[in-house]
């Protein structure tokens, strides 16, 4: 670019302005953007400058002296990072061979394609920068919607305040950028075509060359016979112009003519010679001939092939219609053998006096109208039969868990005990709504601007980003940085389905990595990442022998596991044990993860319900994120908000520190808005707005604590009570500690299944088959007879 300061200040003093300074360019003002574009460029005039600069030696077509040196081309990358030095030897060098020449084609033809792809990489990053403007400049004019997402996952919702003048100042420079970067990439581009045209245009001309120089017959004749001898009359001429060895030679350099060298060796071949040199030039050039002939066919063949396969598209779009048409007429059909059935019913109702006929000695005749039609509409119903067979929709077995509850409500014994729905119960075994939960409905219901439209795909806003703070805490660096997108879900199964389909699409498991669950583990787990075509491990975690974790064997699992495995992890009170590592083991097995280069996902169902205190039932996820994992949460307001049938819950992705987290982030963040919309739409409204109240209020956030440690307090109760009780009726003090070691709503009692059934048919006594029984289940009125049936049934098996 030429500088015109010079010119610009002759103008300047003519009207007695300040003079301008001469422009410096310093590379550390530059950002990446031009950086980048300037090294491209800078390559782009390299590669142009040493095409130019062998261009004579490289279309030459004149053979080597015997002394003259040849040029040594190492490589193109060479060549072009030291032009000036590749030039002066072309001065002096003025020979290539054939395959110098190859190395060239393909060496430059390399390097146009690293730089065309350095241009598109350039153009990409900046349509992502423009991209990411565009959602930020519509976030900070948003007034509602999902923070993360913008305007785009709230799905439209929200007005868009008037610009500011600052606004305005800020869109003009961003365009101003956009124009001038835009200008950039187009240059760039501009000059790569024309270094492509002039290696192309050296490449085009160096075969037409060789092409002719095949044709030529006299060729051949320079490498199978001697070059003649010339007297000493003819080395020089009247001009200055010598001769040596049958070139000539004008001013020292190499130029001998075509006309003079054809005489030469002509006088030197006989007619027999040249006659088979002729012949082998037609017999060339009939190859050449067919060969183009063979081309010229198979080019017809491709444009029929083309034409056939338009003419199958449209057939293929007319079978479509008429298939189209068929399933609409099959539709119509069925509506109207439907309504004859219909009729023939009515007509087969209707009495009438030729149902009973007497016909002479044979008595009566049963062949009546109403038999008829039933043989007609029995006829036409079979016709139809479904395709929804046994063989490909077999019957699905019934949920253990809600045929235990079904089972339950039919039993009328008066002391029944229902020990199986994890669902907290009072010390009157009735359901409890917290009392703060009342209180955040009451103050929602006399909310003015309730109403009842769509949530945004990812959900509540106010929601989600307390659920956040919740989970991960209020100052986690990965909130701070932005590192955090959370959608609110179906409650937690919602929430480790979303999760489970995410990762099934994008999560990179080139040797189909398992997902490693616990065993024990909750039951829909297997369900719900077999649902996604995810493959199932286990590791082991619960030990029959200690009734408490199996920490060697779940560590060893997990550093044995395939790289790369999704490990899924209880947060707090393991469902169905109710058994936690400690912070210490949570440390190893955190050690295990990173060592396999494992993904964790985080399940959180009883978070403040475990233990009563919030930040220590969340201590093992915060320590992982601290730590700079990537993983998932999956987290429940059921259990902790009591919140069973409103479905409240949250899913949290964090992506490690890097410096293009946020990045990531939006990339995930998209993603999950388009898996949410097919599945769900938009989350329900309800709890998600008790819970936001609550979340986001502090007098109610700390009465909520407070109902935490009633709920809490109370399962801790019940476990000492039963731990108690069943030691002093079987005379063995701590044979039932495990009972209150474990934590939570659940407690793994270590009965068998032969053990499960006889309480339930004896007792009346629910539980699941594996032992488990639900704390809450448990109160001051039953836990006298539940402890006396279990040592009954322990004592007789």
């Amino acid at each position: 670019m030429a500088d015109i300061t010079a010119t610009l200040n002759d103008a300047l003093r003519k009207h007695d302005a300040h003079l301008a300074k001469s422009p410096r360019w310093r590379s550390q003002t530059t950002d990446e953007f031009l950086k980048e574009a300037y090294r491209i460029n800078a390559h782009i005039a390299s590669l142009r400058r040493y095409l130019l600069s062998i261009r004579q030696s490289y279309l030459t077509t004149t053979p080597q002296p015997r002394r003259a040196p040849i040029i040594r081309v190492d490589s193109l990358s060479q060549g072009v990072a030291s032009n000036s030095h590749s030039h002066r030897a072309t001065k002096d060098r003025q020979y290539l061979t054939d395959k110098q020449r190859d190395q060239i084609d393909a060496e430059s033809k390399s390097t146009l394609r690293d730089l065309n792809a350095g241009i598109r990489q350039l153009a990409d990053a900046e349509q992502l920068r423009q991209n990411t403007d565009v959602r930020l400049a519509a976030k900070r004019r948003a007034r509602n919607g999902f923070k993360t997402l913008g305007r785009w996952a709230a799905g439209g919702v929200g007005e868009v305040s008037k610009k500011s003048p600052d606004e305005e100042l800020e869109d003009a420079r961003q365009n101003t950028v956009k124009v001038h970067r835009e200008s950039v990439i187009w240059y760039l581009r501009r000059n790569l075509e024309e270094a492509g045209e002039i290696q192309r245009g050296m490449m085009e001309l160096r075969l037409e060359r060789e092409v002719e120089r095949s044709k030529s017959v006299l060729y051949k004749t320079k490498g199978t016979r001697a070059s003649p001898d010339f007297s000493d009359s003819d080395m020089t001429n009247g001009n200055g112009t010598a001769m040596a060895n049958g070139r000539l030679y004008q001013g020292g350099k190499a130029a001998m003519t075509d006309e003079v060298e054809r005489k030469k060796i002509e006088q030197q071949l006989s007619p027999e010679q040249l006659q088979l040199f002729a012949q082998e030039n037609s017999d060339m050039l009939k190859h050449y001939e067919d060969t183009l002939d063979q081309v010229r066919t198979a080019e017809r063949s491709m444009i029929e092939i083309s034409e056939l396969q338009t003419t199958l598209s449209q057939n293929l779009e007319t079978q479509a219609a008429h298939i189209d048409q068929l399933v609409a007429d099959s539709f119509y059909t069925t509506e109207n053998v439907g309504g004859g059935n219909k009729e023939l019913k009515k007509a087969a109702e209707r009495k009438s006096t030729a149902r009973m006929k007497p016909c002479g000695k044979r008595g009566i005749i049963k062949h009546t109208r109403g038999q008829r039609l039933a043989n007609i509409k029995g006829h036409m119903e079979g016709s139809n039969p479904t395709v929804f067979t046994s063989d490909n929709v077999p019957q699905a077995p019934e949920d253990p868990l809600f045929g235990l509850m079904a089972a339950y409500k039919k039993d009328t014994f008066e002391k029944k005990v229902d020990l199986g729905i994890g669902a907290y119960r009072d010390d009157k075994a009735k359901p409890w709504v917290l009392p703060v939960v009342k209180k955040a409905d009451e103050k929602l219901r006399d909310d003015p601007n309730l109403n009842h439209e769509y949530l945004p795909i990812a959900g509540l806003a106010d929601f989600t980003a307390a659920a956040q703070k919740l989970i991960l805490g209020a100052g986690s660096a990965a909130i701070q940085e932005k590192r955090v997108v959370s959608f609110q879900t179906i409650s937690g199964t919602g929430a480790v389905h979303l999760g489970g389909l995410f990762l099934s699409k994008f999560y990179r498991r080139p040797f189909n990595q398992p997902v490693y669950l616990s065993s024990p583990t909750w039951a829909n787990h297997n369900q719900i990442f077999t649902n996604v075509g995810l493959p199932l491990k286990t590791y082991p975690y619960f030990s029959p022998t200690t009734k408490g974790l199996d920490f060697d064997g779940m560590r060893c699992t997990i550093e044995q596991a395939p790289e790369g495995s999704i490990i899924v992890l209880h947060a707090c009170a393991h469902n169905p044990t109710g058994v936690d590592p400690t912070r210490e083991q949570w440390k190893e097995i955190a050690k295990a993860v990173r060592a396999g280069k494992h993904f964790p996902f985080f399940d959180c169902a009883y978070q403040g319900f475990a233990s009563g205190n919030l930040d220590n039932d969340a201590w093992a996820l915060r320590y992982f994120v601290e730590q700079g994992f990537e993983l998932c949460v999956a987290q429940s307001f059921a259990k902790n908000f009591g919140l069973y049938g409103e479905r409240a819950g949250a899913f949290h992705f964090v992506t490690g520190p890097g410096s293009d987290a946020s990045n990531t982030i939006l990339r995930i963040s998209s993603q999950l808005a388009i898996l949410q919309r097919s599945e769900i739409s938009n989350p329900p409204a309800y709890g998600a707005r008790i819970a936001s109240i609550v979340l986001n209020d502090a007098a109610l956030f700390e009465e909520w604590e407070e109902n935490l440690k009633t709920m809490s307090g109370r399962i801790i109760d019940m476990r000492k009570a039963v731990r108690t009780k069943l030691e002093e009726l079987n005379g063995k003090p701590g044979s039932w500690k495990h009972i209150t070691e474990q934590i939570g709503m659940f407690s793994f009692t270590g009965l068998t299944e032969k053990q499960v059934l006889k309480l339930r048919d004896e007792a009346h006594v629910y539980m699941t088959k594996n032992g488990r029984i639900s704390m809450a289940g448990l109160n001051t009125g039953n836990v006298d007879y539940f402890a006396r049936a279990v040592d009954k049934v322990v004592r007789d098996t």
